[in-house]
């Protein structure tokens, strides 16, 4: 993969700078599936596991000022002087590893109950719309084509082999397991109660 560089507008601030990268990897051959994809295994349930982790990590009061983020209202960490954050990125690839495990509830929520269930609704409407703000936000402008995988076939198979630029996602991978906090975090209350929190 090629490394290109990113520039962003002054009024944008992030944690971390990244590289990125060239990519030419498209999920557009419905019969191949990566270790994310197919009916749950042990193995596909792992990989997103270990997708979304680490969730969040320890922000300072600096880096929330230059994100725009008011302190005042802002969780603090119990453990540590930061407070509790998390990266864009891991907020969607929730959202998205919740859309997975409630298309295969039956595996994963096999006992819900109609209250579970209606939260469940609100919480995948959330997370439909922070996928459609991101993916609208970050357009993907690849040429797709369609093709015939066969004379039968009823309908035309997209196709791209369009190059991507997208983040290096090891370094993302690499400052996030090195800021992060544990997932079940230790957080100050308003009133200076400490709680373990279950997110």
């Amino acid at each position: 993969m090629e490394l290109i560089s990113q520039r962003l507008p002054k009024e944008i601030w992030r944690p971390l700078s990244v590289g990125n990268v060239v990519s030419g990897e498209h999920s557009v051959d419905h019969e191949k599936h990566s270790k994310y994809s197919g009916p749950p295994t042990v193995e596909n349930t792992k990989a997103w596991e270990d997708l979304v982790q680490p969730t969040f990590f320890g922000a300072t009061e600096q880096e929330l000022v230059r994100g725009k983020e008011s302190i005042d209202d802002s969780v603090q960490l119990a453990d540590s002087d930061g407070y509790l954050a998390a990266l864009g990125v891991y907020h969607e690839l929730h959202c998205l590893r919740q859309l997975r495990l409630h298309l295969y509830k039956d595996t994963y929520y096999s006992n819900l109950t109609q209250a579970n269930i209606d939260w469940f609704y609100g919480h995948l409407d959330h997370c439909i719309e922070t996928l459609r703000i991101s993916i609208m936000c970050q357009a993907d402008l690849s040429l797709y084509t369609f093709s015939w995988k066969t004379s039968h076939d009823n309908r035309p198979n997209s196709k791209s082999n369009a190059k991507r630029q997208c983040v290096n996602w090891d370094e993302v991978e690499e400052w996030s397991m090195k800021r992060r906090v544990s997932l079940w975090p230790r957080l100050l209350r308003k009133n200076g109660k400490k709680d373990i929190i279950h997110l």
